[in-house]
């Protein structure tokens, strides 16, 4: 694994116009409620676009100059009046973004403010982000990055304050409201700034916190407006100041658990999040011990996250860490749940506390538990002080609880980590681990840069099929030299994992049944592992039958790597668990002999069909005890797929792979050799496509997988020795991050 780091990362270049005031009649309703009346209109716009070249050359011609982006938006704006009646100002915006995307900006950033909108406020307004980009190949694509509207300097008068004085007569209370998300530019402001000035003027709070509250939860309830953003100022309160204000975001998901925050539970059970990590030892073999040893204190373990790599903190010269979080349940107090992971960590573990922050054995906090805030000196806080600075927690936190609303801050987990970790722009050093359990050699774990496809090479998976009918290896692999011989040549060839398969998925094989594949695979198995020079070398067995994943693990095989995803076995998962090793989940409709006549999506649509089923496979593992770490993905290309499907799913897989949930921190593996959408686009047998799979799996390591599954090593570890230094290389993440 190359040591080499991106070059730090600067702001973009933003080109701007600012308050360019103009008058339109594309505005949609007056003051008085008439439409296609010229009203005023202030305009600014933001435009990304690097200004390296004319700063060097000092050319305009080299960026997009101001002039003609002030006149494209006023030539927008004022124009084509036939158009004004059936406009609104969110329409107004995106022809004004429209006519930036038309002079060679991408990303663009545009705010119209109409001062004479409203009668009781100072302006109201839309604001909307777009980015426009070509990906290869393709035809380009706009997506909507941002959309607000919003109200400012809202004048109402109402009963606000503890002060006696205060409680007889009102005052001015100044108001701004921000409506976010999706088509929020095309509410009725007008309604809006009505029902804000009712709500204050009818109510008398003692505080503006219970104003803004009041007005969040009247936004996100009775108006069902997704995510408002409020602030309240008093500028008559304080004599020598502006006056004090508070501001607040809220959504409906916010209040629809609102009930659930603020009061004490009479439910038995509790819902905790714990960080566990571990730099000494066996750093994964412990953090599942931690586990083991939870449950036997009665601590139920819902679930895991993905078990990250990450640099020490604080104390820097120490070993690098394992992280992950859990979820669990418990009947026990904060207090006695503190008591019970201290005596996991001492008694079970062994973990000896020399230096604070320093090297340990095993580390587990207690990050969340239910929604309480408990601040008891150095013993206990709830939520843990340090998480939000921590990228090593919340990362995995938000895989298990993204929509938890933080009782301190009242922002989601996710939208702290979007905070602490901007997409697009933070750089992380965490590394994706899949433990192995039982390690013959140095090789413990498989190691994974699932978060920017970059820093970690492409895993070579090795096609060992101890089968007669295979449809392009059938028979080749039968005698135990031809088997010793093969292995060897994966070895020489840089294989890091041999997958063993004693069943056939071409649809033309028949099922031989659990019994005649256990006698194939068992003996290659077993020899493979009585010879040392394998040791290095991780083992997977290829097959959706839970006896014979069973019994191959107990052989030697590290690895289950089940086409069906527990779809052909239901005892398949529960096993997976009970052996807590890795599991390949892939996806397939049916079974071999049927897979080909269920190629039927919704709507054409394969990478949301194939995205949806995928995921929820991972939640089934999931409920059945399968370690989010001990999960590996596969989109199952060729199975249940016709070949303009297959490249589909190539094309799109840098989006498939970060398009769920379920799939973050997730490795990804992929097998497009020698398939048939190959030798339909060839025309050659599946032996001689060699060629046509390298171009495959390219696509592959560009679009992120991580590992590759293959027949030819030889001629495809080469493939991946330049793809991976043009696509897996630190230099590759600073060209996207300039893009």
């Amino acid at each position: 694994m190359s040591n080499m780091q991106p070059p730090p990362l600067l702001p973009p270049d933003v080109i701007s116009v600012r308050e360019l005031t103009l008058k339109t009649r594309k505005a949609g309703l007056d003051t008085w409620h008439r439409a296609g009346r010229n009203q005023p209109v202030t305009v600014d716009a933001w435009v990304r676009a690097p200004v390296a070249v004319a700063g060097i050359s000092d050319l305009v011609s080299e960026s997009v100059h101001y002039g003609t982006l002030s006149k494209a938006i006023t030539k927008v704006v004022e124009g084509n009046d036939d158009a004004a009646e059936d406009c609104t100002p969110r329409k107004l915006a995106a022809e004004v973004v429209s006519s930036a995307f038309g002079i060679g900006a991408e990303y663009v950033r545009v705010r119209l403010t109409f001062p004479k909108k409203l009668l009781r406020a100072d302006s109201a307004g839309v604001e909307i982000a777009k980015h426009k980009y070509t990906p290869y190949g393709s035809d380009p694509v706009t997506v909507d990055v941002d959309e607000k509207a919003f109200i400012e300097g809202l004048h109402a008068f109402g009963i606000i304050g503890v002060n006696p004085w205060e409680r007889v007569e009102k005052q001015e209370v100044v108001v701004g409201v921000e409506v976010h998300g999706p088509g929020s530019g095309d509410i009725d402001i007008v309604r809006v700034a009505d029902d804000v000035a009712n709500v204050v003027e009818n109510t008398s709070y003692q505080t503006i916190e219970a104003l803004v509250t009041a007005l969040t939860r009247f936004l996100c309830v009775e108006k069902a407006l997704e995510k408002v953003t409020v602030r309240a100022e008093k500028p008559r309160a304080i004599a020598f100041a502006r006056g004090p204000a508070v501001k607040i975001t809220r959504s409906r998901r916010y209040y629809s658990t609102e009930a659930t925050r603020f009061r004490e539970s009479n439910e038995k059970e509790h819902i905790a999040y714990l960080g566990m990590g571990s730099n000494l030892g066996e750093r994964a073999a412990l953090l599942s011990a931690a586990l083991i040893e939870l449950e036997k204190r009665g601590i139920r373990v819902l679930g895991t996250s993905s078990m990250y790599e990450s640099a020490p903190m604080y104390v820097e010269n120490q070993p690098r860490f394992l992280n992950s979080v859990c979820k669990v349940a418990t009947t026990m107090t904060p207090h006695e749940l503190l008591a019970a992971v201290q005596d996991v960590e001492k008694n079970a573990l062994g973990r000896v506390k020399l230096v604070d922050k320093g090297p340990r054995s095993i580390d587990l906090d207690i990050l969340l538990y239910d929604d309480i805030v408990l601040r008891d000196g150095k013993i206990l806080s709830i939520p843990h002080l340090l998480m939000l600075e921590r990228e090593f927690v919340l990362r995995p936190l938000a895989q298990l609880a993204p929509d938890y609303i933080h009782p301190v801050t009242c922002n989601t987990i996710a939208e702290h980590f979007e905070h602490l970790c901007p997409p697009g722009e933070f750089v992380s050093d965490l590394y994706t681990v899949v433990p192995i359990k039982q390690p013959r050699g140095p090789i413990n774990q498989l190691m994974f840069d699932t978060i920017h496809h970059v820093h970690t090479p492409t895993h070579l998976m090795a096609i060992l099929n101890v089968t007669p009918d295979s449809f392009s290896d059938g028979g080749d692999h039968i005698s135990p030299d031809d088997i010793l011989a093969t292995a060897r040549d994966f070895v020489a060839n840089k294989a890091t994992i041999i997958d063993i398969g004693g069943q056939s998925t071409n649809p033309k094989s028949v099922n031989p049944g659990p019994a005649v594949e256990l006698e194939r695979v068992l003996p290659a198995i077993k020899l493979l592992r009585s010879h040392k020079e394998f040791d290095n070398i991780i083992i997977s067995i290829d097959t959706y039958y839970s006896s014979v994943a069973r019994a191959a693990i107990e052989a030697g095989a590290d690895i289950i790597n089940d086409v069906s995803a527990g779809l052909l076995d239901p005892n398949m998962l529960t096993t997976a668990a009970q052996l807590d090793v890795p599991i390949i989940l892939m996806h397939m409709r049916g079974t071999p002999q049927t897979m080909t006549n269920m190629t039927k999506y919704t709507n054409d649509d394969v990478i949301t069909g194939v995205a949806d089923e995928l995921a929820e496979r991972a939640r089934e593992a999931e409920k059945a005890g399968i370690k989010r770490w001990n999960m590996i993905l596969d989109p199952g290309l060729g199975f249940a797929k016709n070949a303009e499907q297959n490249l589909s799913i190539l094309r799109e897989l840098k989006f498939f792979i970060h398009s769920r949930r379920e799939f973050d921190g997730v490795p990804w593996l992929l097998g497009p050799s020698r398939k048939g959408f190959i030798g339909k686009l060839t025309k050659r047998e599946p032996k001689d496509r060699v060629a046509g799979t390298g171009a495959a799996i390219s696509a592959c390591i560009a679009g992120g997988a991580e590992i590759v599954r293959v027949h030819d090593l030889k001629e495809i570890s080469d493939v991946l020795a330049v793809a991976d230094m043009i696509y897996r290389n630190p230099a590759s993440l600073a060209i996207r991050k300039r893009k």
